[in-house]
């Protein structure tokens, strides 16, 4: 199939994010005089279905109540969020490259995110420009976010081409069902967080040796 249109993950997928999200939760439970101290294996497992159940999963990994913290959690939380996302987050190799080559072979290029949505704009022009993506979807706080169909319709119901000329490229199994119930191709990067990848076991998904592996895919 010619793939016209793919959409990208940002987090583990685009970016290495979590030493940034490291910093900013074990800041947030230091401040608030939580016991944190999370380790990098520990925010992979955190990652994948937006910032509210991170914190979710936090609070549960240090065996601490929902009810009690969350909205404290939250509240610092989200600040960190805003104003630190680019001390240490670094483009994955291969990356640039890749999208600079999309982008000659004439792909349009999209990100779908489960970050808060001003938070992903930011950072996608902070690392990639203005140029680059057609659109950047983040969460928009409505209760819509991945895996739910809804989220990559956003950007899918403008595009005027069948399902079958999109891919959706990720790295953590709420990418591969994002993909799966939106009716589009997934693709999986090989430098993701989440290993539950590794047993998905339908054989409609690309794993990706390395990532410009994308270029010799049918690309337009």
């Amino acid at each position: 199939m010619n793939y016209k249109h793919i959409i990208f993950d940002l987090d583990g997928t685009l970016l290495d994010t979590i030493p940034d999200l490291l910093y900013n939760l074990n800041t947030t439970f230091s401040e608030l005089g939580l016991p944190g101290k999370f380790s990098t294996a520990e925010m992979a497992t955190f990652l994948g279905s937006g910032k509210d159940e991170q914190i979710r999963r936090a609070l549960s990994a240090r065996r601490l109540s929902h009810e009690k913290y969350f909205a404290k959690v939250n509240a610092l939380l989200s600040v960190y969020y805003a104003k630190n996302t680019n001390t240490y987050t670094e483009i994955f190799p291969g990356i640039k490259e890749t999208l600079a080559e999309l982008k000659a072979r004439g792909v349009k290029l999209y990100v779908a995110t489960n970050k808060p949505d001003h938070v992903a704009k930011d950072v996608v022009r902070h690392y990639f420009g203005d140029n680059v993506f057609i659109k950047v979807r983040g969460d928009k706080g409505d209760g819509i976010i991945k895996p739910n169909p809804k989220f990559l319709n956003a950007i899918i119901k403008n595009i005027n081409d069948p399902l079958e000329t999109i891919m959706f490229v990720g790295d953590s199994y709420v990418d591969y069902m994002s993909a799966k119930n939106a009716g589009v191709k997934c693709a999986i990067v090989p430098h993701g967080y989440d290993q539950k990848v590794l047993n998905i076991k339908d054989k409609g998904v690309i794993f990706l040796k390395k990532v410009t592996d994308i270029i010799s895919l049918d690309i337009n």
